[in-house]
């Protein structure tokens, strides 16, 4: 069944080395043979065959992206072996279970609709925040309030509000539970010293891919989101728009360029006589020079020259 969570290798069946392109190649030729139709015309049930089309299109998506690949692969045994149903059954929610399309069907705020998944389970990581600092005492109001998911009306202003904060989501938790040594046995003052110093580095550690695991789900779950697709649908179409307009701009101005250069005409006092031209390049071309003896300028022209000594005689 499409149903039970696969590892995306398998399902492509290609290797865990397989290259891009190798991993390109066999997502075609599966997307032919596992068409909805063609399943259908087999025998398999329409929902059987829209499952199985869909199961090829996320590995797809997801081994196709470098980012989304390398997070898959460190993190693979969680995802396939996690419980979605246990989200609730320990200080850390189990989220590697979400890092799936199966989890989900359509974009319903109901059921096992997308926005009632993702929603309750953002909602538990918000909620264990809130407990963490009650029980610590630091005080509700390190915990910022998180925006609520929505659904398909909610203004894009409340889609935006609500990754923004998970995708820079930091947890108040310290991650205590991870503590591998009972500093307070040590046998002297070094050994617990030294024993602190690794349970403090292992609540780092812990804490960081806590942050990681979570800013990656609402990633994961923004990339999903049918209101962010159709919003960036729509900023293509605006911004594809604007170039047009832009590119029929440019040819206008242009069209009124050449017609302006077409009709141009020359002013009479920027005409050049023509038997002045003529006069000139026949000078030019019998080598005569024009020379003033008092004034020692050379003329272009005997035309010149003649005009250059009557303005001398006025």
């Amino acid at each position: 069944m499409a149903s039970a969570k696969r590892c995306h290798y398998e399902v492509l069946g290609v290797s865990h080395d397989s290259t891009a392109d190798g991993i390109r190649s066999a997502y075609r030729r599966l997307a032919l043979q596992r068409h909805p139709d063609k399943l259908v015309q087999s025998g398999i049930s329409q929902s059987e065959a829209t499952a199985q089309f869909q199961e090829l299109q996320h590995a797809y998506e997801v081994l196709s992206d470098p980012k989304e690949r390398a997070w898959y692969d460190s993190h693979r045994s969680q995802i396939l072996f996690s419980d979605p149903n246990s989200v609730g059954s320990s200080v850390i929610p189990d989220l590697f279970s979400f890092f799936s399309n199966t989890v989900f069907n359509g974009y319903s705020d109901s059921g096992k609709g997308f926005y009632k998944v993702y929603s309750d389970v953002f909602d538990k990581i918000h909620a264990n925040e809130i407990n963490f600092a009650k029980k610590m005492g630091i005080g509700v109001d390190s915990v910022r309030q998180a925006p609520v998911m929505g659904n398909l009306e909610s203004p894009y202003t409340q889609v935006t509000a609500f990754y923004s904060y998970w995708l820079g989501f930091a947890t108040v938790m310290d991650f205590c539970w991870v503590d591998e040594y009972d500093a307070m046995a040590g046998p002297n003052r070094k050994s617990r010293r030294l024993m602190e110093e690794e349970n403090n580095k292992a609540r780092r550690k812990a804490r960081k891919e806590y942050n990681d695991t979570v800013r990656k789900l609402a990633d994961f779950a923004k990339k999903r989101d049918k209101r962010v697709i159709d919003m960036k649908v729509k900023k293509n179409a605006e911004m594809e728009k604007k170039k047009e307009e832009e590119r029929e701009m440019k040819r206008r101005l242009e069209k009124e360029r050449k017609e302006r250069v077409m009709k141009y005409e020359e002013p009479e006092w920027a005409k050049v006589e023509d038997d002045w031209v003529e006069e000139l390049e026949e000078d030019k071309k019998a080598g005569k020079e024009f020379y003033c003896v008092l004034c020692r300028k050379k003329f272009k022209s005997e035309k010149q020259w003649k005009n250059h000594e009557q303005s001398k005689k006025a």
